[in-house]
């Protein structure tokens, strides 16, 4: 079987946990599904506990939900909805942890993510590709009019904190119900359904992924595109906006909003288009009057392209000023400003450089070492490697916990941020 592991960043957000690496097991036996109404009875019966409360069953808490923040609550609607699922007998819930996109991750891995609801189900919202997802929680009503009611752990918490928010958040029935449909974000709960998940066992109709657009389709509001890795995403907003999303920020749109009911379209002829409701074209990609067969291709590394059987009619890789710890920097990647005006560049001598207007204004010093990398470790450490992988040099901010990233600022300004503030700086 596939072995499928997640790194997840963490982000400020309720229930945006690290994920740790979690090895997959072989699939317990699927034979007899798990209760469905079994998931919503323990889900119910927990209503209004807090993240140290005693559950239902008499223990204490839910998995990690009241230590797992160095001995102090976590963010804990994972922790809920893997505790919920696992004492209501759904098999592999070890692929679950106390991180959201967790669920989704499991989805991937055992072919369960669902376009549909059911009772017993795991609602994923807002994930952003790459593990990450701000919430979940579990459906308990599904409904003939196609509307939902869910149960949600770690909700409505007071500011401040992780532990603030995390002790002060409790079990809620997230009611009235809401509308089901995938990629709208019902205002109970003020989030983007990503997709269903259903409990291994349980027949799904599955969530139908794209990364292509073929010549002749369109794009309407709400529909996207994603690449194979779920990074990236290429989402009309109902705002007549074509963007592309990286781990759920924005990175690059055509810039049409103020468009509402606008729609995308990949012409016959090899043109993107996007169109007013009206009709009228707003964008274009210029790649028009051509023959032969077109697709609009989201790839892995965030590429965006028009292919046809003559080869690529258009293109845009992705800019990025935001290096996520555990990632790396070749030698010829870099980061740019979301200015345009600087850039880092990981160099082939070894030299991990910051340009602007094509002069250095800084730089590790480390050149004469072909081969070399810059990775930002989990633990926060900016570093240069050599191909042999000594370390040749540090930013000096290593043994920090919690979600570090390297941005570089409009201002030019290269720092290291984590949820204790700035780590380091080149202007410090």
């Amino acid at each position: 079987m596939r072995v499928f592991r997640v790194l997840v960043p963490v982000l400020a957000l309720a229930c945006v946990v690290p994920a740790t690496l979690v090895a997959a097991a072989a699939p317990a036996s699927a034979a007899t599904p798990p209760n469905a109404s079994s998931v919503a009875k323990l889900a119910m019966a927990n209503l209004n506990k807090k993240a140290c409360s005693r559950n239902s069953l008499g223990g204490k808490a839910f998995e990690s939900s009241c230590t797992g923040n160095g001995g102090k609550p976590e963010y804990w609607c994972a922790d809920f909805a893997r505790w919920v699922w696992g004492n209501a007998g759904v098999a592999d819930t070890a692929w679950l942890d106390a991180a959201a996109g967790s669920f989704y991750a499991y989805g991937l891995e055992f072919g369960t993510l669902s376009a549909t609801p059911a009772v017993g189900d795991a609602v994923v919202f807002n994930y952003s590709g790459h593990g990450v997802a701000e919430h979940v929680a579990l459906v308990t009503e599904a409904n003939a009019n196609g509307t939902i009611e869910t149960v949600s752990g770690d909700w409505n918490g007071e500011s401040g904190s992780e532990a603030r928010f995390a002790s002060t958040s409790s079990v809620v029935a997230n009611t009235p119900a809401y509308p089901d449909n995938l990629g709208t974000a019902p205002a109970v709960m003020g989030m983007t359904i990503s997709a269903y998940v259903a409990p291994v066992g349980v027949a799904v109709t599955p969530v139908v992924g794209r990364s292509s657009l073929p010549a002749g389709q369109l794009l309407a509001a709400g529909d996207s595109l994603t690449s194979p890795n779920g990074l990236y995403s290429l989402r009309m907003g109902g705002d007549g906006n074509l963007v592309e999303y990286v781990s759920g920020r924005p990175e690059w749109s055509t810039g049409t909003e103020g468009h509402n009911g606008g729609y995308a379209v990949l012409r016959n002829d090899g043109d993107l288009v996007v169109h007013s409701s009206g009709g009228g074209v707003v964008w274009s990609s210029r790649t028009g009057d051509h023959t032969g067969t077109f697709a609009l291709v989201l790839e892995d590394s965030g590429l965006l392209l028009i292919s046809g059987s003559s080869g690529t009619l258009w293109s845009r890789r992705p800019v990025t000023s935001l290096l996520w710890q555990g990632k790396t920097l070749l030698a010829g990647q870099e980061l740019i400003s979301s200015n345009g005006l600087y850039s880092l560049d990981m160099q082939g001598d070894g030299n991990l450089v910051e340009f602007t207007g094509g002069r250095a204004v800084w730089s590790t010093g480390t050149e004469g070492n072909a081969g070399d990398h810059a990775t930002l470790l989990a633990d926060g450490n900016l570093v240069v490697l050599a191909k042999s992988g000594s370390r040749l040099w540090s930013s000096h901010t290593a043994s920090h916990t919690g979600s570090v990233v390297l941005a570089l600022q409009g201002t030019g300004e290269l720092e290291i941020n984590g949820s204790a503030g700035t780590l380091w700086s080149d202007q410090l």
